[in-house]
């Protein structure tokens, strides 16, 4: 039986910390990045749940704050006896990529296009992370990388509706927007919730028109995560493939390619 695998995906808003056994999830746990701000804090993260997993020797870190990223390998180092494997463009891959500098490419977009390829061994796969940012990764058939678009996400517009503005208000945004509002705070909440849906719709539309033209692949597949990736994913007028824990599955199936 594979060993059990510490994986960490730390993200701009939130850090996820879970345990994974053949590809299978055994216990998640999320806590805000904001709150991760001193080894103190990081151990403290950790230790309840490597009380009940006391066996992992093996962690795979996948982060997008690098000053986090030297802390977590501090600690798992130094406090927790464990090897680091580090998710980025330098680990052997089950897709192929150029990109420039290819050290620049996020190692999320790298484990969710991972775990993409692995998922969908032949047909191509559009990769969609709704958070902090929205990001659009694409895998031709092949499995070759087509390219991809970062754009901000939902809260990120919110955010900064309210920081760029004098008197807009900062609003949470959710699926039950109607379409039309009618005071500023449900007006913002329209605009924005609607806003990114056509968006969404109107960018998958196109992708999949660039690689019936580019490639002839027609068999294109969606894979959705991120925070809030449900929100997104049930007003889409496509079918998409929702997975909150992509990321996570992609580094651990990364992890185990590149620990033999």
């Amino acid at each position: 039986m594979r060993e059990a695998l510490l994986i960490i995906e730390i993200g701009n808003s939130s850090t996820d910390i879970a345990v994974f056994q053949q590809d299978r999830c055994l216990e998640c746990l999320r806590v805000p990045t904001i709150s991760l701000s001193s080894l103190r804090d990081i151990e403290s993260s950790l230790n309840e749940l490597l009380q009940r997993h006391q066996k992992i020797r093996v962690a795979g870190v996948c982060s997008v704050v690098p000053r986090l990223t030297d802390l977590f390998a501090v600690a798992l180092k130094e406090l927790f006896s464990m090897r680091i494997v580090g998710i980025d463009s330098t680990l052997d891959l089950p897709f192929r990529f150029e990109y420039s500098p290819r050290e620049s490419f996020g190692p999320d977009r790298i484990a969710l296009l991972a775990i993409s390829a692995g998922i969908y061994p032949q047909k191509a796969v559009i990769a969609v992370d709704i958070g902090t940012a929205m990001t659009f990764d694409v895998l031709d058939s092949s499995h070759r990388y087509r390219g991809g678009m970062i754009l901000p996400g939902i809260d990120l517009m919110a955010f900064s509706l309210h920081d760029r503005t004098a008197r807009l208000p900062l609003v949470r945004i959710s699926d039950s927007a109607s379409l039309l509002g009618r005071s500023t705070e449900s007006c913002i909440r329209s605009g924005i919730y609607w806003g990114c849906i056509k968006q969404v719709d109107g960018i998958l539309g196109e992708i999949r028109d660039f690689l019936q033209t580019e490639t002839g692949d027609t068999d294109v597949e969606v894979l959705m995560t991120g925070g809030n990736c449900r929100m997104v994913a049930s007003g889409l007028s496509v079918a998409v493939t929702v997975d909150e824990h992509a990321v996570l599955k992609g580094a651990g199936m990364l992890v185990g390619m590149n620990s033999a």
